[in-house]
C-alpha cells in the first residue's frame, strides 16, 4: 500500500515526557508489508496557524546554540530544511550524520539546514555535537512553541521550506537509506532541494 511522500510517518520513541501546550505523543512504525502507526492527529486551537504543505511556513526566531538568534524571514531566497530533534532520541542520533553530509554537499548552493533542538540545555546539546562532530546550526526550541505550530508529536521530524518561504514537504519520523529515488532519502532531499532551486517543481 503507497505511502503519501509528504507525510510518510515513521518510528520514534519519546523517552520522556514534555511541558509543551500539546504534549509530543510518540510514534511507532510496524515493520510490516509497509505498514505506519502514526500518533493521532493533534487538536490545534488554530488550524490556520499549523503548518500545513503548500502553505507558508510558521515563522521561527530561535536562540542559537552559539549565541545570537535566527529566524526563518532572514532565510528567503534559500531553500530551508528545519529538523526538530533531541540528544536522547535515537533515531535523531542515527540520521544526524547524514544530515551534516547533506549540509557539506550543498554548501555552495543557497541552501540552509537549520537543527532544532527541542528543550534540553546548551552543555548537553554541545557535547552532542562535539561527540559527533556536527557543524551544521543548531538551534534551541526552549518552551516548544515552534515544534507545536509546526504539529511535532515526535522526533525526528523534518521540513523543506522553499525560497518564498512555502512548506514543501514534511516528514515526521527519520529518514531513511536509499537513492535518489527513494523518498526522504539523503540524496532525495538533495534532489528536492536542487529542483526547487532550478525552479522545476
Amino acid at each position: 500500500m503507497a505511502i503519501s511522500t509528504r507525510v510518510r510517518l515513521a518510528s520514534i520513541s519519546l523517552k520522556r515526557p514534555w511541558p509543551l501546550s500539546r504534549p509530543l505523543v510518540a510514534v511507532a512504525i510496524a515493520a510490516v508489508v509497509a505498514t505506519a502507526c502514526a500518533a493521532p492527529p493533534a487538536a490545534p486551537s488554530s488550524t490556520s496557524s499549523l503548518a500545513r504543505v503548500g502553505a507558508p511556513a510558521p515563522d521561527l526566531r530561535l536562540g542559537a546554540l552559539r549565541g545570537g538568534t535566527q529566524d526563518l524571514v532572514r532565510e528567503r531566497g534559500k531553500v530551508v530544511l528545519l529538523n526538530f530533534w533531541a540528544t536522547w532520541c535515537s533515531p535523531c542520533r542515527a540520521e544526524m550524520p547524514q544530515l551534516q553530509r547533506l549540509a557539506d554537499d550543498l554548501h555552495d548552493e543557497p541552501f540552509t539546514l537549520l537543527t532544532i533542538d527541542l528543550q534540553e540545555d546548551s552543555h548537553a546539546i554541545q557535547a552532542f555535537r562535539d561527540e559527533l562532530g556536527l557543524r551544521v546550526p543548531m538551534l534551541i526550541d526552549e518552551d516548544g512553541d515552534v515544534a507545536d505550530r509546526y504539529g511535532v508529536r515526535g522526533l525526528p521530524a523534518t521540513f523543506l521550506v522553499d525560497q518564498r518561504g512555502d512548506l514543501r514537504e514534511q516528514r515526521l519520523g527519520p529518514l531513511v537509506t536509499g537513492e535518489v529515488d527513494t523518498a526522504w532519502s539523503r540524496a532525495w532531499i538533495a534532489a528536492q532541494v536542487h529542483a526547487l532551486l532550478e525552479g522545476a517543481t
